[in-house]
């Protein structure tokens, strides 16, 4: 019997339905077989995963509706979606690829439920590509269904078929004899019974061997929509596919290897963007089983050890390193284990014993995979025993009671050979990592720390090691700022009670007693303008202004957010009064940036402005003398981070009531003619809107300014949970380096942000 490891499944015979062998698959979930064909999911919250669960997890649950599986699948180029085979020979499919098994147009069931695939008949193994399917059946005979746009489906057509059209399963005649089958985004991988290797589809990173005649940087992507025989394999008795590499083993026990080398997952040193045809892998000699990683290789000998080589980012060599190339090596903590199958996913990887328990290996991020609920570490791992019925540790007193629960986490940059981490908060220090390059897994650490609601200024302090013998001292400055619900439901609840610039003032001088905050975060405020003046200006213009202007103005009044005296706020609502028109707008600004020198005399956001119109400045004076007359009529009325909104008295046909068009736009935005392929900037100066919602617009560039202005001084947002599962990571980021030998430092992660 062959066997099928990491993206290929094993072919079970008809009769072996007493118990399932365990068996894993995992990309950012992982999913177990249990030897009573149960199967069960931790990891990402995706359908995938079995539920409808919106938490990553490292802990496992069982996937309901599957019982007395046989054997499991998942496609890693997406994992996105997951098959399973049942001791009856029946297909289950959930997640992106359940739509296949759909026999109406549109599927009521939810994707996170396993389906029956029928069309199919009986199979004994399954592969999933990025949106197509492999299947042998119990007569032997290859099948495919899905996607044939590069020919992955091995017959028929080159197309993007209707979905209807792509659930029709068909039979791969050229292959009559599949005994194993792989499937990596396009590409199709196919054992056939005289021990050759057939592909078909993407020839993409040499996956389809010389035969495929891909070349680096060919966007074209050559397809195959017939099987080729991939040259130099023969006698083989298992494949795998990576990402960019293939595996086979042979009858004699050596392992051949193919594809794109960037990792080292074939040989020393890596090769980018190069192909290589099958090749024998130096010292894999007498190899009784393998698996192809994301960009790494395992391989079990005859004598029970486990080798690893290649992308070790993840911790997947079992060593604990985190090199980008991983020579060969011997993942020690594996001997004398009695391992007898290897499963390799994105993330982590996994060994099997004769006795039937699973080790697991590498990244236990809830979010990537994670497979050790108990352990608090979302960093790497040695390989450790499986355990499903492992939780996460219950909260702690302050936790229930609302503090985040956090880790302070380091690495070693490139140019270090040791740091010295230290966390103060409130003039204590509540965290140190020491890391050394030459101690096994010191080149990484992480502290796990708890704090209340609130904003907790911070100190960063330390000293780093560098390549050149020199020492660097590191410190920062900054705030964590916990929140129980997420910064942004924070920051609109306050706004919700006490109003927009309320709340924004009082959010900014609740950071600035923690920390200090330059002058992009003042705002200047004032009361809206009287109805008589707005009725007159109306008059002026000749139309009425527009409903979100005045909604927006007596809602908020004017204000302009950022520091005082630059032409460019970060955020603005003007009155009337203070309206530019676009043309003078524009003429300002070509202005400035004719005259010389540098503009460092000038605030950042006004720089950056300038800089953005320097850079458009070809195009903008051509557009600005055609569109002088129309550009002297419209108005700038507010101005965001990333949009102007201009109001436009004069557009066709007229908006209900006479009132003014109006216009939210990306100043600098540059639209593609679908046809001819020509870009055209300014376009949007032909077009204009009645209905705009300018004060929902307002809030949230006002919140993104908040955070960005808080983010750039340093400021970090972690959000309180009762669930740990998996903890927010905090962690010093180097800024430009000083004078004197300092290493300016900050604290990056934490909660996502909007902020622009």
């Amino acid at each position: 019997m062959y066997r099928m490891l990491a993206t290929v499944l094993l072919c079970l015979s008809a009769s072996a339905v007493a118990a399932a062998t365990p068996q894993i698959v995992a990309g950012s979930q992982v999913l177990w077989l249990q030897p009573d064909g149960s199967v069960w999911a931790s990891g990402d919250a995706e359908p995938v995963r079995g539920d409808t669960d919106t938490r990553p997890r490292k802990a496992f649950r069982r996937i309901e509706g599957l019982s007395r599986i046989v054997s499991i699948a998942i496609n890693h180029d997406a994992s996105d979606s997951a098959a399973a085979i049942d001791a009856d020979g029946t297909l289950w499919l959930w997640g992106e690829l359940a739509e296949l098994a759909c026999t109406t147009e549109e599927c009521a069931m939810p994707s996170h439920r396993p389906r029956r695939f029928e069309a199919l008949g009986a199979v004994r193994a399954v592969a999933l590509g990025r949106s197509h399917l492999l299947a042998i059946g119990r007569d032997g005979k290859l099948r495919s269904v899905g996607s044939n746009d590069v020919g992955q489906l091995g017959s028929g057509p080159l197309r993007n078929e209707s979905r209807m059209q792509a659930r029709l399963p068909r039979v791969v005649d050229a292959i009559p004899d599949a005994v194993a089958i792989a499937a990596q985004g396009d590409t199709s991988i196919v054992l056939r019974g005289d021990g050759t290797v057939w592909g078909m589809g993407s020839a993409r990173w040499g996956l389809l061997g010389a035969e495929g005649r891909w070349r680096p940087l060919d966007f074209a992507d050559p397809p195959h929509a017939q099987p080729l025989r991939i040259a130099g394999l023969d006698t083989i008795t298992a494949i795998s596919l990576g990402r960019f590499h293939g595996l086979a083993l042979d009858a004699a026990g050596a392992v051949w290897g193919w594809g794109v080398n960037e990792s080292a997952q074939l040989a020393s040193p890596a090769v980018d963007l190069t192909a290589v045809a099958p090749r024998r892998l130096a010292g894999l000699a007498d190899a009784a089983a393998l698996a192809a990683g994301d960009d790494y290789t395992l391989v079990l000998k005859r004598d029970g050890s486990v080798w690893a080589r290649g992308g070790n980012v993840y911790g997947t060599l079992g060593d604990g390193g985190d090199e980008l190339e991983g020579d060969l090596r011997r993942v020690a903590a594996l001997d004398g284990r009695n391992v007898d199958a290897l499963f390799a996913g994105d993330y982590n990887a996994f060994a099997r014993t004769r006795d039937g328990q699973m080790f697991g290996w590498g990244t236990n991020g809830a979010s990537v995979g994670g497979f050790d609920a108990s352990n608090g570490d979302d960093g790497t791992l040695l390989p450790v025993v499986l355990d499903r019925s492992r939780q996460p540790p219950a909260p702690s007193a302050a936790v229930q009671a609302g503090a985040a629960a956090f880790a302070f986490a380091a690495e070693l940059d490139s140019d270090e050979t040791g740091e010295r981490s230290e966390l103060w908060i409130a003039g204590a220090r509540v965290a140190t990592l020491d890391l050394d390059r030459s101690t096994p897994r010191s080149n990484r650490g992480q502290v796990a720390l708890e704090l209340p609601p609130g904003i907790h200024a911070y100190e960063l302090r330390g000293e780093a090691r560098m390549t050149t013998g020199e020492t660097r001292v590191l410190h920062g400055r900054g705030a964590i700022v916990v929140t129980r619900d997420g910064i942004e439901a924070q920051f609109r609840a306050a706004s919700a009670t006490r109003g927009l610039l309320a709340a924004y003032r009082q959010a900014i001088a609740a950071a600035r007693a923690a920390m200090p905050l330059d002058a992009s975060a003042d705002l200047r405020v004032a009361p809206p303008p009287p109805a008589e003046t707005l009725d007159a200006y109306e008059k002026t213009l000749g139309r009425r202004l527009p409903r979100a202007y005045l909604d927006a103005l007596r809602t908020l009044g004017p204000f302009v957010v950022g520091a005082a005296g630059e032409r460019y706020p970060a955020v603005a609502l003007y009155a009337p009064a203070q309206f530019t028109s676009v043309d003078d707008w524009v003429a300002g600004a070509l202005r400035a940036i004719e005259q010389p020198g540098t503009h460092d005399d000038l605030g950042t956001r006004d720089r950056d402005m300038i800089d953005r119109f320097r850079l458009f400045a070809d195009e903008l004076r051509p557009a600005r003398a055609r569109l002088a007359a129309q550009w002297k009529r419209e108005l700038i009325g507010a101005v965001l981070p990333e949009a102007v909104y201009q109001i436009v008295p004069d557009h066709a046909p007229a908006c209900s009531g006479r009132r003014a068009h109006q216009r939210l736009v990306d100043f600098f935005d540059v639209q593609q003619d679908e046809d001819s392929g020509e870009e055209r900037y300014f376009a949007w100066a032909d077009g204009a809107d009645c209905e705009l919602d300018l004060a929902a617009t307002l809030e949230q560039s006002v919140f993104e300014h908040y955070t960005a202005v808080l983010r750039a001084n340093g400021a970090v947002f972690v959000r309180a949970a009762a669930d740990t599962d998996e903890r927010l990571v905090v962690s010093p980021e180097r800024l430009e380096p000083a004078k004197g030998g300092e290493l300016p430092m900050r604290l990056s992660g934490g909660e996502p942000v909007a902020e622009y």
